[in-house]
């Protein structure tokens, strides 16, 4: 495959532009010389140094690479799949087959898809949830017992999760280390609840994404992610509003 030079060149600054790095700064946080971004100017950079840069910035490999497929996966399988549940009517968990169905407690707090949602309290499971049949937990991979509901508060995660949506999160995912680049995570930043698209750097920084292009990207660089908590990680949402 050819790999047309001035194209090459566009990628890498359209990634560059995206991750909010300069040319010399990419290259120094690669462990590279300065002068190699130089060199990039010119098209000339080796297939890894390519996959490393796209990882740093966040972009998928094959694009920066070729110009193949999309510069940025905002859907993925997890969240595409099933995006609305059939409803249940039900009033108590008696109601239900014990053997069919397990209930996801709700709990009393908001999780902002905005600009944060202050937080002074520890949420509290309420006494309603929503009920899914054994064959959902098994589909997305999951125990019912790391499982809870929360209300999302803001438009920030739009068109993917509305305003007013009832989001499922999976407690057990809830550190740094576990976090997958490009996929959505509660979280606590400060004494702020977010729902975000988050990723990761090679220099260890977080960037905090909104799906929503209104909203600019933050980063949190390494020695200020003591400020940052996984909560737990999205499993799948519903929404009863308007639209």
């Amino acid at each position: 495959m050819i790999i047309t030079m001035d194209l090459l060149v566009e990628r890498i600054q359209k990634s560059l532009d995206y991750s909010g790095l300069s040319w010399s700064g990419a290259a120094v946080k690669l462990g590279l010389s300065a002068q190699a971004a130089t060199n990039w100017k010119k098209g000339k950079i080796g297939r890894d140094t390519l996959k490393s840069l796209a990882s740093l910035t966040g972009v998928n490999s094959g694009w920066l690479l070729d110009g193949s497929g999309l510069m940025i996966d905002v859907v993925d399988n997890n969240e595409s799949n099933e995006t609305y549940r059939p409803v249940m009517a039900w009033e108590a968990p008696s109601d239900l087959d014990p053997d069919s169905f397990m209930i996801i407690p709700h709990v009393d707090v908001k999780f902002s898809a905005g600009n944060g949602l202050l937080v002074e309290f520890e949420p509290a499971p309420k006494t309603t949830g929503c009920a899914q049949r054994m064959e959902w937990f098994q589909k997305k991979k999951v125990s019912p017992k790391n499982l809870v509901e929360v209300d999302v508060d803001g438009d920030s995660m739009e068109p993917r999760i509305p305003n007013g949506s009832v989001v499922i999160i999976d407690k057990s995912i809830n550190s740094l280390e576990q976090v997958q680049n490009r996929k959505v995570y509660a979280i606590r930043y400060g004494d702020e609840l977010k729902i975000k698209r988050l990723s990761r750097r090679y220099d260890g920084s977080l960037i905090i994404d909104s799906d929503n292009p209104n909203y600019e990207r933050e980063i949190v660089e390494p020695n200020q992610l003591e400020h940052i908590s996984i909560i737990g990680r999205y499993v799948s949402h519903t929404f009863d509003g308007d639209i």
